[in-house]
């Protein structure tokens, strides 16, 4: 079975191949930039994040520090008056009244002779000794904080402080903390963030939030730190906030990786476009150099036989009438030929310039096919064609210019004469096929490969088969055909099987009597 096919719309297997060459030529070496431009910003990205990362780890621990600075200052306000009394000689009770004079800071006052210091840890604070524990007793369920108190000696005699509620300090005083503590040490430095594009979040030890300094919005980078001291069991979490660059930089890398997509996709894209149309000028350079070849050989062939049989006329080298009336066919036959191929690259060059005007009135393909065939009759004779003509007895008008039509059957006769070997066949129908009057032109001979059947309407355009190397063509006859079809708002099918013959057919809308007639 051949395939029918319409007006050509892909690439041929050879121009697929080309053009793929082409592309990925160039798209390769794209494809591969633009790959490294989006892993280079990733990467960044990710350098952006572990940089943030380790400066929220170092900042969890200067809060935790900070905190730690905050109640021995605390503290040691607080204990203003108790070491008043403890330097002047005051006694433990006088002691513990003057810590009771301070509670309000904290829980309840406690003072724990030096003999009964055991059992309490120590922690270092810029320098100052801070004192905490848990109540041995277990009486109280928050622990001890306090410092050392000297007696008029300049000896330590013990340790003032207070039970306070760890969790009530660490809500109290995380905004202070962050806001004034943090920039005022001299130790912190500022890093990649800022403490005011990050949250600070104090969790307790079931990671619940007991207080937080902005809302944390990107964990990414976020980090925890453990406190310990008298704040065992908390956390300090640290995480990036909208406005932090780490969050910037992430929604950066975001939209330069989809304007790089983006961007490679409408490179691609250019890149096909550019290809083809570049593949097609080649092509169309190269097919122009073929036409001008192949129409000097047409042009020159039958001005080459006509020239010769006039000379042999002249000269009255023939011996009978019979010999004489075959010369006379032959110059006929060959004129026609040549007003053929004129007309064809005339037709072609005033129809893609817009300049070719159809004269538009019903006709009725059966006349068409009787002139054409009449006109045609004496080459086919002459080339030893049989002929077959199937005309219905009734068909419908078409709305239509009956001299291009003419031409059109006259282009489809030529080719079946040229690619014909020794079936020497060709039948021509008319008919009618949902709502369209059909015109067909069947051969027997060499047929279109599958392959090549997409190109054959191209301009320019042959076959590339054994034979197109021995018949000349100038490539425009089946292009010509199929504008002047589209013109009539109709189309061209072909069916063809390689060795087997091939079958053009022609199909037009049937004219409605004036109703929606063809703009042209």
């Amino acid at each position: 079975m051949g395939m029918a096919i319409t007006r050509p719309s892909f690439l041929p297997r050879s121009r697929q191949r080309r053009l793929a060459v082409l592309i990925l030529a160039v798209a390769i070496p794209a494809l591969a930039l633009a790959g490294t431009g989006i892993w280079l910003t990733l990467r960044v990205a990710r350098q952006v994040e572990a940089e943030s990362a380790r400066y929220n780890a170092y900042l969890a621990d200067k809060v935790i520090e900070a905190f730690e600075r905050e109640l021995v200052d605390q503290v040691q306000q607080a204990l203003v008056t108790a070491e008043a009394v403890s330097r002047t000689g005051g006694d433990a009770e006088q002691i513990r009244r003057a810590l009771a004079s301070r509670a309000r800071l904290f829980e309840a006052p406690q003072f724990v002779p030096l003999e009964q210091l055991e059992g309490y840890s120590l922690v270092t604070v810029d320098g100052h000794l801070l004192i905490y524990g848990e109540d041995p007793s277990g009486k109280r369920e928050h622990p001890f904080a306090a410092m050392l108190l000297n007696g008029p000696d300049g000896y330590s005699i013990g340790a003032g402080g207070w039970w306070f509620n760890p969790r009530s300090f660490l809500a109290t005083h995380l905004r202070s903390v962050v806001v004034d503590r943090l920039p005022s040490s001299p130790r912190m430095y500022g890093g990649l963030e800022s403490t005011r594009h990050l949250a600070i979040t104090v969790l307790d030890e079931d990671g619940h939030e007991v207080a937080h300094v902005r809302e944390a919005t990107f964990p990414q980078t976020a980090r925890t730190a453990a406190m310990s001291g008298p704040f065992e069991g908390y956390q300090v979490r640290i995480s990036a906030t909208p406005t932090s660059p780490v969050a910037f930089a992430d929604r950066l890398v975001v939209i330069e990786v989809i304007f790089i997509a983006l961007l490679s996709i409408v490179m691609i894209g250019s890149i096909i476009v550019g290809s083809r149309y570049i593949l097609r000028q080649v092509e169309l350079v190269n097919a122009k150099s073929s036409f001008v070849s192949n129409v000097t050989h047409e042009l020159k062939t039958p001005v080459a036989v006509i020239k010769l049989a006039v000379e042999t006329l002249e000269m009255g080298r023939f011996r009978t009438e019979e010999e004489r009336d075959k010369y006379l066919r032959t110059i006929t036959r060959e004129s026609d030929r040549l007003v053929q191929l004129i007309d064809n690259i005339l037709d072609y060059s005033r129809l893609e310039a817009g300049q070719r005007q159809l004269n538009l009135q019903p006709v009725d393909m059966r006349e068409v096919v009787n002139t054409a065939m009449e006109s045609f009759r004496l080459r086919l004779e002459d080339a030893g064609f049989k002929h077959e003509v199937w005309l219905p007895e009734s068909l419908p008008q078409i709305l239509g210019d009956s001299r291009a039509l003419h031409h059109c059957l006259l282009n489809l006769l030529d080719n079946a004469v040229k690619y014909s070997k020794e079936r020497k066949d060709v039948r021509v129908s008319v008919g009618s096929r949902d709502g369209m009057v059909t015109l067909s032109v069947a051969d027997r001979g060499i047929g279109i490969p599958a392959d090549q059947q997409e190109r054959i309407f191209e301009k320019f355009v042959r076959a590339e088969t054994g034979l197109v190397h021995d018949v000349k063509g100038a490539g425009l006859g089946l292009s010509l055909v199929e504008m002047l079809v589209r013109a009539h708002h109709g189309r061209v099918e072909v069916v063809s099987t390689p060795g087997e013959g091939s079958t053009f057919t022609i199909l037009l809308p049937v004219w409605d009597g004036g109703r929606g007639a063809p703009e042209v």
